[in-house]
């Protein structure tokens, strides 16, 4: 009978927490019974750990740490994911200082390897024991990534004497951490004891964390448990409440589905293009599962891979092109003389917080797709052509006959607004030409009729041809020009690799065989 009843004080003990449906082994030290059925139950029990774990990245939290005469820094934890070995590098979360494992003990006693779920000690060369605390992270470099919010599930416990209210500041508790953050709940302003909801963790330091970690939570003052919960996105932005895809986010990052979660992690990080690894991080995909992940979403057209790097998602890109679209509708109609935006005031218009880099790639993607047109620098909606009136016409051509009656002399931006006196936008008219390729852009201050620059290479090539090269000299005295144009024309021919300088002459520029 007493038995029982401590089998009953246990379940009530162990009631609403993750032991209340484990079995209970009754066992005895002196007679030996039960110890067998023990042995069989923790056997099966290991078996279903999680044997993926021991491939991951190493992960180890630190709750210890001390200095061994003869040793040097040690630091102890117990291992939560992979396989750390002696001769490894690591890294310090936070901090990023980096060190090597000199050796490792289990349950004292010196191994090569240490696998997840063992308690380790590793003897660490290269750090003072300052430059570590309790609660930092080792693991390989660059493996884990910072941030000061997370997406998470967050439990109230059923026993609580306070319910956890909308930004309450509370203790975050994760791997052996502990820092003080703000509950942002999502959808009420309430959780109450034994509830659950989705919410946005904000800490005050930077945390490391993965997807689906662990957390506890503690009241701020008295310092009590008040609920826990799951990481269900490691790297998220920041979030407004009461948005109706809050809901639907939460559910499918939550979820099993791994091909859900990568595509909508890819969604999310479409406005900043973040590279494929950080996606893979949030969605708490593994190296070896990326690839196939990525082609099934590719082949059911929700993800558009840009390169090998970077991937956007199929919603995001009609998105972008139809704001594209209505960003360059705005800009023909306010600049109807002007060839098209420039690029980098389009990127940055669609993408003001993607890097510029890759933003390109979007770019070239809506090229592709005959969304705009880009020419000379110059975006345009696709097949926009300037389309003058009879009065603008004639200026044109007047601005035209200009260049080419002044020859090798041509006049500079700056002369033609003060001759026309701004009765015209001389710069409109001027890009139109250039885009026309009437006119072309030696230097960004020195504009020249196509027909002279053209007559001009004539000249080089028939110099260099009979005398193997032409001096700028030489050069100067066939066009009867000034120093400065004819320098500016040479250079022109260099940038185009039609020449080279070689000594103090003009000569072809080399071409590659084959």
């Amino acid at each position: 009978d007493f038995i029982e009843l401590v089998e009953e004080d246990v379940r009530d003990h162990v009631k609403n927490t993750f032991l209340e449906n484990a079995p209970i082994i009754r066992t005895s030290s002196a007679t030996g019974e039960g110890i067998r059925h023990l042995k069989d139950v923790l056997f099966s029990e290991i078996a279903r750990v999680d044997s993926n774990k021991n491939h991951l990245p190493f992960r180890l939290p630190v709750d210890r740490v001390f200095s061994m005469g003869g040793f040097g820094t040690v630091v102890t934890g117990t291992l939560i994911e992979g396989t750390v070995r002696t001769g490894e590098q690591v890294e310090v979360y936070p901090g990023q200082k980096k060190a090597r494992v000199r050796g490792i003990q289990v349950h004292e006693t010196a191994v090569d390897v240490a696998s997840h779920g063992q308690r380790v000690a590793l003897n660490l060369a290269g750090l003072h024991k300052d430059d570590l605390d309790r609660g930092d992270t080792l693991a390989p470099e660059g493996s884990l990534l910072g941030t000061n919010l997370l997406d998470v599930s967050v439990s109230a416990l059923p026993d609580t004497r306070f319910s956890i209210s909308h930004n309450m500041r509370v203790h975050l508790f994760h791997g052996a951490r502990e820092v003080l953050a703000r509950v942002v709940l999502l959808d009420k302003d309430i959780l109450e004891a034994g509830d659950t909801a989705f919410a946005q963790l904000r800490t005050e330091e930077e945390v490391f964390t993965k997807y689906g970690d662990r957390f506890v939570i503690r009241f701020y003052s008295p310092l009590e448990t008040i609920g826990g919960g799951i990481i269900v996105d490691p790297l998220p932005s920041k979030r407004k409440r009461f948005r109706d895809t809050n809901e639907e986010d939460f559910t499918r990052m939550g979820g099993d589905d791994l091909s859900l979660r990568l595509a909508l992690a890819i969604e999310h990080g479409s406005e900043r293009l973040d590279p494929l690894t950080v996606a893979y991080y949030r969605a708490g995909i593994q190296r070896e599962q990326s690839k196939a992940l990525l082609d099934e979403l590719v082949s059911r057209g929700l993800v558009i891979v840009l390169n090998e790097r970077v991937a956007i998602g199929t919603k995001e890109l009609a998105s972008l092109s139809a704001k594209a679209v209505a960003v360059l509708e705005r800009f023909h109609e306010a600049e109807p003389l002007e060839q098209g935006m420039r690029r980098e005031e389009l990127r940055t218009r669609l993408l003001p917080r993607a890097n510029l880099q890759l933003s390109d790639l979007v770019i070239d993607r809506l090229k592709e797709r005959q969304v705009i047109d880009v020419h000379e620098g110059l975006v345009a909606r696709h097949g926009f052509s300037v389309t003058l009136t009879a009065e603008q016409e004639d200026t044109l051509k007047a601005l035209e006959q200009a260049f080419i009656k002044a020859g090798y002399l041509p006049p500079t931006p700056e002369e033609i607004r003060l001759e026309t006196g701004g009765k015209i936008n001389s710069d409109q008219y001027l890009s139109l030409l250039i885009n026309r390729g009437v006119l072309i852009r030696l230097t960004p201050q020195i504009l020249m009729h196509r027909d002279h620059v053209d007559e001009a290479w004539r000249i080089v090539r028939e110099a260099i041809d009979t005398n193997g090269s032409i001096t700028l000299a030489e050069f100067r005295d066939h066009l009867d020009a000034s120093r400065k144009f004819a320098i500016a024309i040479l250079e022109y021919f260099d940038k185009l690799k039609r020449t080279r300088l070689v000594d103090d002459a003009r000569q072809f520029y080399p071409q590659k065989e084959g």
